[in-house]
């Protein structure tokens, strides 16, 4: 290993890496070039040295995706991780060259992350992540880099409430003889039917199901009947009990049309409920509040007792919800409000698979221009 001043006036670092082929990096000043030769003698020494890849995040993200689709994987998987290294890994981290992915490259990907915050929720930007992770996994075993900056970032904090945020499959909702099946699986007039009516015909998110009081839901309101949604159970601080505050966007805060079988089904609950503290509709016998754990299993019991062959969160039942509004034709913005969303652009990006595609407004359209203007 040597340093020798260019013609240029630079100076090179001429050098053998582990693989035992010669290496050459120029630099402005002797000290720079020095410092670079330490550190190459010493990884070299423990046989830790690569040598810089040429090759893009971009490359090894495609390569990495084009490796997945060979596997056995579940369609909505593949179609996730498509969109991850398509829409945000590539489109923000594509140009980079792996040889910054050292220590340099955790700042880069945190930097990235408050850029995917921007678009979507912090769940969403966490599986991203993962995605990303995963990538960077196969670089190391290549050895195009030392050590896998991604694993280094801290992941970005979960909101209180659930977050819509990856695009929704179809076969990742119910349709709508599924969830007839479904409720029919439940005792009338029970906890359990009320629960999975309120998400499946409201499309609450289970925090906001599970801090539903009696004075929020209007009874006696007939057809024009609304559920208030006001506050979401949010996760307590660790160790701490879960609690019920407000939800943290405006939009969350809405009045939800209620179905008259859903308050046929409410006004017999609410005879038999559990008195609690804050009036709940989702009381433990006690009085206590369900957690999101405990409510959940009510799910879980029906889809089974229904016999149906894919078992959905209580999130999955808010997808279902508006993936079958929007497959009726309800207008994208108003799915959005009654979903509590920040603007109808998430909502149609979650919900792109449901939305119809096929309309007769251009048609009808030039007729009422044209058709009476013929004569």
């Amino acid at each position: 290993m040597a340093i020798n001043r260019t013609k240029a006036g630079t100076y090179a670092v001429d050098y053998y890496d582990s693989l035992r082929k010669q290496r050459r990096k120029t630099f402005d000043t002797r000290k720079e070039a020095e410092d670079f030769e330490i550190q190459v003698r010493a990884a070299v020494r423990r046989g830790e040295y690569i040598t810089p890849s040429k090759e893009t995040v971009k490359e090894i993200a495609k390569q990495w995706f084009e490796r997945k689709k060979q596997g056995a994987y579940r369609g909505s998987s593949i179609r996730q991780w498509r969109n991850h290294v398509d829409n945000f890994i590539v489109n923000e981290l594509g140009s980079i060259k792996l040889s910054r992915m050292t220590v340099e490259g955790v700042q880069l990907i945190e930097d990235t992350m408050a850029t995917w915050s921007e678009r979507v929720g912090p769940v969403t930007v966490n599986k991203i992540l993962t995605t990303l992770t995963a990538v960077l996994d196969m670089a190391q075993r290549r050895r195009l880099i030392n050590t896998n900056p991604a694993r280094l970032v801290e992941r970005m904090k979960i909101a209180t409430e659930d977050e819509d945020g990856d695009i929704v499959q179809p076969d990742e909702v119910y349709i709508k003889a599924e969830l007839a099946k479904l409720i029919a699986a439940t005792e009338s007039g029970t906890i359990k039917r009320v629960f999975v009516m309120v998400l499946a015909l409201l499309g609450l998110r289970i925090g906001e199901a599970l801090a539903l009081a009696w004075p929020a839901i209007d009874l006696k309101g007939g057809k024009n009947a609304k559920v208030n949604v006001l506050l979401n159970l949010g996760d307590g601080d660790k160790g701490q009990k879960p609690v019920f505050q407000p939800p943290k966007k405006k939009q969350s805060r809405r009045a939800v049309p209620l179905p008259e079988e859903l308050a046929h089904e409410l006004r017999k609950w609410k005879l038999k409920c559990p008195v609690s503290d804050g009036d709940l509709v989702f009381a433990m016998p006690d009085g206590a509040k369900y957690n999101r754990k405990s409510a959940s299993k009510f799910l879980d019991e029906a889809i089974q007792r229904a016999g149906l062959g894919k078992r959905l969160t209580p999130h999955g039942l808010r997808h279902s919800f508006a993936s079958l509004l929007l497959a009726d034709g309800v207008p994208v913005p108003e799915v959005s409000y009654l979903l509590g969303h920040k603007d109808p652009s998430i909502t149609l990006k979650v919900y792109a698979h449901f939305v119809r595609e096929e309309t007769g407004a251009v048609q009808n359209l030039a007729a009422s221009i044209l058709g009476k203007g013929q004569g």
